[in-house]
């Protein structure tokens, strides 16, 4: 998710990165595989394939950003996300041959060596100055990537800029076994070679790994998946999580929730809950691209009203004209049955912000949603801000004739539901 403070030129873009990373891996791809066999290095030919490791990563980033543009249909509803996932299956299959291919040259070479015999390396001063080129070009992107990672605070960027840092470290390592070889150490370059192998059957089953789970549709794992729990159940009007699922499609997490509403909201409340909780999810965790949202009703609900009085009689309470300047507020609790409405329970709190010089109505509103009300009842229409505040927070304002606590109360119990 790029900073809304910052907005990427177009050699910032994740796009023409991508484009460009993908087309300066496969010219070193070609290049190492070109000069592993002219030197017959077995490192070289490692590096390479690492480097087909990266073509595959880049090319699936760089699909699904492509992708992501294209929006989903009857026939896909989540889209066309999994096509890198497809592609990158396939690939991991190749890699793992080659693999195969490159263990076996190696410990044939060891097994040669200590027979006496070594694999010769032609190192030319061509094949030297293509090694410190591509590893000052590499060491290059890996800056820039950083850079650009830290100005737009994507995640795919972020990860490529790491996974070419570690890319740097295994081109060092094939030069330095050129190097050896110079100065009569002749094993080093099978032994560097076996080295890398294993790294890049590590990175081919990290492709295969996440490809199938994608395609088998399970549900990955979060390491903030309490946190976001946390986060939506205290949001306004929720009272229940029912399900929540996070997937991955392609390089796309999606969130699955299935809640529990006050069934007293509108149409119209449940859209604009649904758009503000979408917002707050996206902004909290940008990794998170696409947020699907069921809403149910809940059965029997427990309605939590608040009233602002001007004294503390019990139930005999009279109610306040001024919202702010209310003395004292009553919290109670109806719950619904299917037969009748009953009270569950009722207290009188001081009104603890009743010296506050400023801003005195906003800040009584914000610490009735924090007591998680659903209706408030006034004697008269609230400002612009405590109003605002209130229907932010999805609480129902009632305009009420009535003087006393009681009188609420039993409207409440009889009349409620439709109020």
């Amino acid at each position: 998710m790029i900073d809304s403070d910052y907005n990427p030129r177009f050699y910032e873009n994740p796009i023409f990165l991508n484009f460009f990373l993908l087309i300066v891996n496969i010219v070193f791809f070609i290049l190492k595989l070109m000069f592993s066999f002219l030197t017959h290095s077995m490192a070289l030919r490692a590096d390479a394939f690492d480097t087909l490791t990266d073509i595959v990563m880049v090319f699936a980033a760089f699909i699904g950003f492509l992708y992501s543009r294209k929006k989903p249909n009857e026939k896909f509803p989540y889209g066309y996300y999994k096509i890198e996932n497809i592609i990158s299956l396939f690939i991991s299959l190749f890699i793992f041959y080659t693999a195969y291919i490159i263990i076996l040259g190696t410990f044939q070479d060891i097994i040669n060596f200590t027979q006496g015999n070594f694999r010769i390396i032609k190192i030319s001063n061509l094949s030297l100055i293509f090694l410190i080129i591509s590893l000052i070009v590499s060491l290059i992107i890996t800056y820039y990537l950083k850079k650009v990672g830290k100005k737009t605070n994507s995640p795919v960027i972020k990860s490529e800029a790491s996974e070419k840092l570690y890319d740097n470290v295994i081109s060092l390592s094939v030069l330095v076994g050129f190097i050896g070889y110079i100065f009569n150490l002749y094993f080093l370059d099978s032994f560097i070679g076996l080295i890398i192998t294993i790294f890049i059957i590590k990175g081919g089953f990290d492709i295969f790994l996440n490809s199938t789970k994608v395609l088998l549709d399970a549900v990955i794992d979060f390491d903030k998946r309490t946190e976001l729990n946390n986060m939506i159940k205290n949001f306004p009007k929720i009272k229940e999580i029912e399900s929540l699922n996070i997937r991955a499609y392609g390089k796309y997490i999606f969130l699955e929730i299935s809640i529990s509403l006050n069934k007293d909201l509108s149409l119209i409340q449940i859209q604009s809950l649904k758009n503000q909780l979408i917002v707050k999810i996206k902004e909290k965790y940008p990794q998170i691209f696409k947020v699907l949202i069921l809403f149910q009703t809940q059965a029997n609900p427990i309605t939590k009203v608040a009233v602002p009085l001007i004294d503390n009689n019990g139930l005999n309470s009279i109610l306040s004209d001024h919202f702010g300047e209310a003395l004292y507020f009553a919290l109670f609790e109806i719950k619904e049955n299917e037969k009748e409405r009953q009270l569950l329970d009722y207290n009188i709190f001081n009104n603890q912000y009743i010296n506050e010089e400023k801003r005195k109505g906003i800040i009584i509103s914000d610490w009735l949603i924090s007591m998680r009300i659903d209706k408030i009842y006034l004697k008269k229409e609230l400002k612009i801000g405590p109003n605002l505040i209130f229907e932010k927070g999805f609480i129902q304002i009632v305009i009420t004739p009535y003087n006393e606590l009681s009188e609420i109360i039993d409207y409440e119990l009889n009349y409620g539901n439709s109020s």
